[in-house]
């Protein structure tokens, strides 16, 4: 059998979870006042994303390019207890949008953000 990328699509929107509000608002916030907004992760990579995340448990996660902060609240959302997502922007202007929404999510002391040059934040984080 031989599946178009559409179709693919398609079924892949129809048997995912919804979008929660959070996310939605700041997909929509992102579309609206963020230049290049198609660089949002999104619904479906998001669940993707937070499925593997709930899947691996992981103690911490480094994620380069935060951007908005989608993928960073999915995949926060599958940290154990007392872990740590440390996510780096080099873009100091989307560091007001994504702290918004990390606090909307009640993840503000999960997610670590720090702006800059990975290959200069990269040495200085403890993880």
């Amino acid at each position: 059998m031989n599946f178009t990328s559409e179709e693919i699509l398609n079924y892949s929107k129809n048997f995912t979870k919804k979008q929660n509000k959070i996310l939605k608002e700041l997909e929509r916030e992102t579309q609206y006042k963020i230049l290049m907004p198609r660089m949002i992760s999104g619904h479906l990579m998001g669940t993707f994303l937070e499925l593997i995340s709930q899947m691996i448990r992981p103690k911490s996660i480094l994620e380069i390019g935060t951007y908005t902060g989608y993928s960073a609240i999915c995949l926060a959302s599958g940290l154990q207890k007392n872990g740590t997502l440390h996510t780096i922007e080099i873009n100091p202007e989307l560091e007001k949008i994504s702290t918004k929404y990390f606090k909307k999510a009640q993840l503000e002391k999960k997610i670590k953000l720090h702006i800059g040059d990975a290959q200069k934040v990269i040495p200085k984080l403890n993880i």
